[in-house]
């Protein structure tokens, strides 16, 4: 094999090695920034977030001002993230549905209201309890779909 092909096949999977590293990276800014939100009680800017219709462990919400209560709510009795740090993160796939319930209803939620894109990160706490969310960025907007935890 040549020398330049051989640097260029290596420069590939050097590239394509550091992908997931980036994602990783992505992801985790992700989270400390919705915990930011979370542990700031900012809970207007959670509400513009969120979209709705809007996975709340199991239930689906689809007023907006049940998504407003529910941040608003949980905020107020002094929910917070700490120390949240990226478990896992992944893009959605067929079977995603069955970490927050193994469900017809859930199941529908994803194949219907979820974009592509949307990923599921789930982070774990420095009390040891685990969070899921449903989050999808773009390059102008970051929207949560779903949230599950403390579990």
């Amino acid at each position: 094999m040549n020398r330049p092909l051989l640097l260029l096949a290596a420069g590939a999977l050097l590239a394509l090695g550091s992908c997931a590293t980036l994602q990783s990276s992505r992801d985790q800014r992700r989270v400390q920034g919705i915990a930011q939100l979370v542990n700031s009680g900012r809970a207007e800017e959670l509400t513009a977030m969120s979209s709705v219709p809007f996975l709340l462990d199991q239930e689906i919400l689809v007023l907006p001002r049940d998504v407003a209560f529910f941040w608003k709510s949980v905020l107020a009795a002094g929910y917070r993230l700490e120390e949240p740090k990226l478990e896992r993160g992944g893009p959605v796939g067929p079977d995603s549905y069955r970490q927050f319930r193994d469900s017809m209803e859930v199941r529908t939620f994803f194949k219907k209201y979820l974009r592509k894109g949307t990923r599921l990160l789930e982070l774990g706490t420095g009390d040891g309890r685990r969070v899921l969310l449903l989050v999808r960025t773009t390059a102008f907007s970051r929207a949560i779909s779903g949230f599950k935890g403390p579990f």
